[in-house]
């Protein structure tokens, strides 16, 4: 399918656009990158102070004899507060690969800082995307409100101590607050993630729908004109054939007969090309505006068809039983090609035989049946196409079809076809 499509699908059923995806190694890359981004940032807020001199002090909210932290003085950092500052940013590089242990792992350290003596750093930041990573991963929401309790918890029991009364609502609350924002974006930004993956995969799906849809289409196009050819030029070529060797027969000691064999032949030869263009114009989308000049083939043509197997040496009688008036198109073309190839096979294969051919139109079905008294088929005869053509025209619109010996002697062919109520009343009576 084609990505564009796919975009401006999922653009205009979305709205918003997608979210950046990482495989698992440039995944693994980014959070390494972020971790020691992070680390470093911190490693400088801690030293900052220090190499900027021994006299600065940092306004307090609490008094103005308190520059530290929780109500601690200034601390000096040492090797063991890099080292914990690393180790608590750190394992954020295999956050995405392992949620859960990280942040325990994270909380740990994080709780380790606080109860150690230890400068100002942003140490609950690695616990916060931790909880948000979580978030991201975890389906469950009770199991991410569990592990963002816990962790907040391990850090409250090991930060809120040192606090006085006053103090110590406004810090539970904001510490609260973040872990729940934390966890709160964590599970949004999953649902939206599932929520474009699921568009991206309807999508897909509807664009592999139309395709698979549309060489349906085209199978059952092709079909169609291979059945249609198969007709005009199986029917036109065996009276051709036949023809044309009664004329070779009689040319010498009857040249009227083969004058009017070869005439036969003209004729035959006339319509089957005229068929043929008509077909390969509706190909080519030739003359598409045009209405056609000659009537598509149906139960009306029956008659001159009638006569042309006749002409090649073939009896037929003719029993209608019914209005074929209101015919529905399709149905009136699929049963005159039925008995078109029935009879066309009638005059290749069953030698020296007469054909009968029955119609029996009824309020919501019409019967089509073409029976020879000929040499019936041998004992190891196959379908061929033109059977083949007539089952799946008869399947097309519905109908059913069965062909094989006859009752007694020869072959019999016959299809049903259901009809639309609108078909028209049907009329008792033999033509």
């Amino acid at each position: 399918m084609r990505d564009g499509t796919a975009r401006r699908t999922i653009d205009r059923m979305t709205k918003v656009r997608a979210p950046i995806r990482f495989s698992a190694a440039e995944g693994d890359v980014y959070d390494w990158l972020l971790a020691a981004g992070l680390t470093l940032f911190v490693w400088v807020q801690i030293t900052a102070p220090r190499l900027i001199g021994p006299g600065l002090r940092l306004p307090s909210f609490r008094g103005p004899g308190d520059v530290g932290r929780f109500g601690g003085p200034r601390v000096t950092p040492t090797l063991l507060a890099y080292v914990l500052i690393a180790s608590c940013f750190m394992p954020l590089g295999q956050r995405r690969r392992y949620p859960y242990a990280v942040l325990g792992i994270v909380t740990a350290m994080a709780a380790l800082w606080e109860l150690v003596p230890h400068p100002p750093a942003l140490t609950l930041v690695a616990v916060l995307i931790a909880v948000y990573t979580v978030g991201t991963i975890e389906k469950n929401r009770y199991k991410l409100a569990a592990a963002a309790i816990l962790s907040c918890a391990a850090l409250l029991l090991v930060s809120l101590p040192p606090y006085g009364s006053t103090f110590w609502l406004a810090e539970v609350a904001r510490i609260v607050l973040m872990f729940a924002f934390a966890a709160a974006i964590g599970d949004a930004a999953r649902n939206r993630r599932a929520y474009i993956e699921e568009v991206e995969q309807r999508a897909i799906e509807a664009e592999h729908s139309h395709e698979e849809e549309a060489m349906r289409r085209v199978d059952e196009e092709r079909l169609r004109i291979a059945r249609e050819l198969h007709d005009i030029t199986a029917h036109s070529l065996s009276i051709i054939a036949v023809q044309s060797g009664a004329a070779l027969y009689v040319i010498d000691e009857k040249p009227a007969e083969a004058r009017a064999a070869l005439k036969a032949i003209r004729t035959t030869s006339k319509g089957a090309l005229q068929e043929l263009r008509t077909v390969l114009g509706v190909l080519r989308g030739e003359h598409e505006d045009e209405a056609p000049r000659t009537p598509s083939a149906g139960l009306a043509q029956l008659p001159e068809l009638i006569f042309q197997v006749e002409k090649a040496g073939v009896e037929v009688a003719v029993d209608i039983e019914g209005d074929l008036t209101g015919m529905p198109a399709v149905v009136d073309a699929s049963a005159y090609r039925v008995v078109q190839e029935a009879l066309t096979n009638v005059l290749r294969h069953a030698g020296p035989a007469c054909a009968v051919v029955s119609i029996r139109v009824e309020p919501h079905s019409m019967d089509v049946e073409v029976t020879d008294d000929g040499t019936g088929p041998p004992r190891d005869w196959k379908p061929g196409h033109g059977m083949v053509g007539m089952r799946e025209r008869a399947a097309a619109l519905g109908g059913t079809f069965e062909s094989g010996p006859g009752p007694a002697i020869g072959f019999r062919v016959a299809a049903s076809y259901p009809l639309p109520p609108s078909s028209g009343p049907v009329h008792g009576g033999t033509a």
